[in-house]
């Protein structure tokens, strides 16, 4: 991922996502990690909206057109880890409802 803002003026930076740590709180998801180059910390925190937006983006057809144009073939790579990866995030989201229903009656 690049990061750039005004007060960088030219300067971008590169942040090694995948290299993030998460951290669940209350109320969001955070990922925190480090610029390398900088050596600067940041966080990054997602709200479930943020989450549901981020989706939305996914699905719209420009974003789409935009996968299926890369030169590496990214959209049906793309495509079917999302495949792999749902039924396991049903399962996690069915155990979670699960354990915190049982929580509750304790």
């Amino acid at each position: 991922m690049i990061v750039w803002s005004k007060g960088l003026g030219k300067m971008t930076l590169e942040m090694e996502l995948e290299a993030a740590k998460l951290r669940v709180d209350d109320k969001y998801l955070a990922m925190d990690g480090t610029i390398e180059s900088v050596c600067w910390n940041y966080t990054i925190r997602l709200y479930p909206n943020d989450l549901r937006d981020f989706l939305m983006h996914l699905a719209n057809p420009k974003t789409v057109r935009f996968l299926a144009e890369q030169q590496r073939g990214v959209l049906l790579p793309f495509v079917l880890n999302l495949l792999v990866l749902i039924p396991k995030l049903c399962l996690n989201l069915l155990m979670a409802r699960v354990f915190n229903k049982q929580a509750r009656k304790d």
